[in-house]
């Protein structure tokens, strides 16, 4: 034996043996994943400043529901708010955060990270069908998901974790229901839930579950009751909703839903003014450099050509293998070309696409890297066998022969396992790195948002009064009016009734009332701002009372 085939055998034996380990203490590092993905969800959540739009949005929203009392029609700045149109889970799932943890940034989004968090874990635990290895990959990948740790999904207070969690789970839900028929039941109530939290998004649950049951013969195997039951985990969530929303306005919101959320912003490519090329999910999204999607495309791409030419040579047509694996094919690929065929295009409408990209490249690296395990189980699975004893009267020269391109073919599974596992820890260590330095390292605060939430409580004696404010904002040219943002943080923090008109309105108000001022205003206008007592300040603003 050289001292090659000696150095191979070695590295062949300790990676076998890691991989042993491995699936031997598997709940051991599935844990650790999910801590890690964990940490990557709720690491300095409330640190970065609220964002002036869906978030900022919402979280006034929910905010004014608990204030209300009313649970099902959002106001925003106390006036009925039908700018979001979209139904109420969401804000649900906000009121959740602000019960736990008290009206604060990190309240805000708790439900989104923990939605996110569990859209991981369900996704590796499904993956564990294909390989203990997938399912473990699969938690490293949701880490190393940039975009939507970053903007609008798991570390934001808005409606998309939310609804991927529901979406994610339909699709996990669907892939199942050949093995067991009352899955489609989870179907159809995840679809319910979803439209619950995004409205007419939802409308590609539906899509892509009905294209694939009907594809796969399982939709003609329904049952009378099966078809009851889906329909009725549908619709049964759909009607208590709109019951209880039709009490407060009617058919107004359903209305509204229909003809702006649906129907304008569908078929508009300007309506909002993100008119954008079809290319624009390609470009900003999965072919983007510095983001993990085109590298795991790359992956899917080659796997699934692969496995296809391997099942055409052997002439052997796996057909769950084929289910599966084009169910995850039609989950990414209907959303991602559906949301570029129309209008209105925002990056967060393709995120439910990169989760069946994580599972597909999960499935075929985590495949490539037991490659030499899966060799050895077949191995003593033949140790058994007839094959075997018919194998030990061959002559020895033909026994050599074989041992030899067996040996040949148990290196090059072995340096294939390997390749994949370095590929899978590079992929991983990189653009976790990235993700980890991007989204958690970088996130900062607002100045003027700490200094609205450092500057009053809400027990003190100015809370829940009138407030204006004179702060530029996001338009320096409406300066003296409420950017959300500052709205938001002002209600959560003082429980502040805000009104716009600045300083002027300010001085004319007869009542109680505060004013936030950044200091170079407050010294251009210090003559009548005389008689206004510093409430609290810092080096950049004040906060005046009367």
């Amino acid at each position: 034996m050289t001292a090659v085939k000696r150095i191979t055998d070695r590295v062949g034996k300790i990676y076998k043996f890691l991989l042993r380990i491995l699936e031997k203490y598997y709940i051991v590092f599935f844990v650790a994943g999910a801590l890690v993905l964990a940490f990557f969800c709720f690491r300095c959540l409330g640190v970065k400043y609220v964002d002036s739009w869906d978030e900022a949005r919402h979280g006034v929203n929910a905010y004014e529901m608990i204030q209300n009392g009313d649970y099902i029609q959002h106001t925003y700045n106390y006036q009925v708010d039908d700018w979001n149109l979209k139904p109420s889970m969401s804000y649900w799932g906000i009121l959740l955060g602000f019960r736990l943890f008290g009206y604060t940034v990190f309240g805000l989004r708790f439900t989104s990270a923990l939605a996110y968090l569990l859209t991981g874990i369900a996704c590796a635990l499904f993956a564990k069908h294909c390989s203990k290895e997938a399912s473990i990959l699969v938690l490293f990948f949701f880490c190393a998901n940039e975009r939507p740790l970053s903007a609008h999904l798991a570390r934001a207070g808005d409606a998309d974790a939310l609804y991927l969690l529901f979406f994610t789970l339909a699709m996990l839900a669907m892939l199942s229901v050949k093995k067991n028929h009352k899955n489609v039941y989870v179907c159809g109530l995840m679809f319910s839930l979803a439209f619950l939290t995004k409205s007419w998004h939802a409308g590609m649950i539906m899509a892509i579950g009905g294209i694939y049951l009907l594809a796969t013969g399982e939709m003609l195997r329904f049952t009378k009751k099966e078809w009851g039951g889906f329909l009725l985990s549908v619709f049964a969530p759909l009607i208590l909703w709109f019951g209880w929303r039709f009490t407060k306005d009617g058919f107004f919101f359903l209305k509204q839903m229909v003809e702006v959320d649906l129907l304008a912003r569908t078929g508009s490519a300007n309506f909002e003014g993100h008119q954008f090329p079809f290319r624009f999910y390609y470009d900003m999204v999965f072919g983007a450099e510095g983001f993990i999607y085109r590298w795991q495309m790359l992956i899917c791409v080659v796997g699934l050509l692969g496995e296809l030419l391997y099942l055409w040579k052997r002439k052997e047509w796996n057909r769950t293998l084929l289910e599966q694996g084009g169910g995850i094919l039609l989950w990414f690929l209907l959303p991602f070309l559906g949301f570029s065929a129309i209008g209105t295009k925002l990056i967060w409408y393709c995120y439910p696409c990169t989760v069946p990209l994580a599972l597909g490249t999960a499935a075929i690296l985590g495949w490539l890297i037991r490659l030499p395990l899966a060799e050895v189980q077949k191995a003593g699975e033949q140790g058994t066998s007839a094959e075997a004893i018919l194998a030990a009267a061959e002559p020895a020269s033909q026994v050599e022969k074989k041992n030899a391109q067996g040996g040949k073919t148990s290196d090059i599974r072995t340096l294939v396992g390997i390749s994949a596992a370095v590929v899978s820890v590079v992929l991983v260590g990189v653009y976790m790195k990235n993700a980890y330095f991007h989204v958690i390292r970088e996130a900062h605060g607002d100045p003027f948002q700490i200094f609205i939430q450092e500057s009053v409580s809400r027990d003190a004696a100015y809370a829940g009064e009138k407030a204006y404010i004179y702060v530029p904002g996001e338009d320096p040219e409406t300066i003296g009016t409420w950017d959300q943002n500052m709205l938001f943080l002002a209600e959560i923090s003082g429980d502040f009734h805000c009104k716009d008109g600045g300083i002027e309105e300010f001085r004319k108000e007869t009542g109680q009332a505060v004013l936030y001022v950044d200091r170079l205003d407050y010294e251009e206008n210090q003559e009548q701002l005389r008689g206004a007592e510093v409430l609290y300040e810092n080096a950049g603003y004040l906060l005046l009372g009367k």
